[in-house]
């Protein structure tokens, strides 16, 4: 029997040959163990039984063939919590988090039913708004399957969110939203992804037609419809390479409004706002203009 250490680098090697993501391998060892990070390092002398050898192997299989490890594990961290994921969710990512750290520092005062989240997914936009603002956050998916786990996300966590499937703004009624939020779709049609996102991960929620905007512009087109004309902002987040033109369609759209973009935790292009004329706050909004 090898030492739970010596079986954990050998993972590693395994995944990082196999040209894996090599930390997958603790997250996986906690999993099976039961335990967190601090719980791993003082069992790391110990040896695994056989039961845990078995279970730990067997999902080194699905890692190795690319399947992510969130889908192992059956959930995925984000802002604080655990959201389930599956094959109809799109795997909630780290810089998402940077977008509701904005949007909860922007927003004014809002009321219940105010807030929209387009694209639902596993709900990790939507149930973290209304549980960081405590307000009754609405959220629209096309996908039901995406919008069943956004509801067992909500409840497990206890959000106030009301589910809408359809197509983008369509379900919300005219004039009722101030605070317009989304992380749609934005991939190009015929950029090649790595197949850990291409094979396991849903399409529908990835690709956002020949030039990953079809989305933008299909929001800000009808955003117009169901925004308020006491609006407060407008937040998406974007490819690397979709701000300078996400902001003009905001900017074009609305006029009289401050738009920007900013930058994420890797210093590329990820949030395009639009602030509504007369609630500015600050000059901190200008660093990407």
């Amino acid at each position: 029997m090898m030492r739970i250490a010596a079986t954990l680098k050998a993972a590693e090697r395994e995944l990082t040959d196999a040209g894996r993501d090599a930390s997958m391998a603790e997250w996986w060892l906690m999993h099976v163990l039961q335990v967190d990070r601090t719980g791993l390092l003082v069992r790391l002398s110990e040896e695994l039984t056989a039961s845990e050898t078995e279970a730990f192997d067997d999902g080194m299989e699905r890692l190795i063939a690319g399947e992510p490890v969130q889908h192992l594990i059956g959930h995925a961290p984000f802002y604080g919590r655990a959201f389930e994921v599956n094959r109809d969710v799109l795997i909630p990512r780290p810089e998402t988090e940077e977008l509701i750290e904005w949007v909860a520092e922007h927003v004014g005062a809002v009321g219940d039913d105010e807030i929209v989240d387009v694209g639902t997914g596993s709900g990790a936009i939507a149930v973290t708004l209304s549980l960081e603002l405590g307000k009754r956050v609405h959220t629209v998916d096309i996908s039901r399957e995406a919008i069943a786990v956004a509801k067992r996300n909500a409840k497990a966590l206890g959000a106030d969110v009301v589910f809408h499937e359809g197509d983008c703004l369509a379900p919300i009624k005219d004039e009722s939203i101030r605070v317009l939020v989304s992380n749609p779709p934005y991939i190009e049609a015929d950029e090649l992804l790595d197949e850990t996102v291409a094979a396991f991960e849903p399409h529908l929620a990835l690709f956002g037609g020949a030039d990953g905007l079809d989305f933008y512009r299909k929001i800000i087109a009808d955003s117009t419809r169901v925004l308020r004309p006491d609006w407060q902002l407008i937040a998406f987040e974007i490819g690397y390479n979709q701000g300078q033109v996400v902001k003009t369609y905001l900017s074009e759209r609305y006029p009289e409004a401050e738009t920007g973009i900013l930058k994420d935790i890797n210093g590329k292009d990820r949030i395009v706002f639009a602030v509504r004329e007369g609630i500015a706050h600050g000059n901190e909004m200008d660093q990407a203009d």
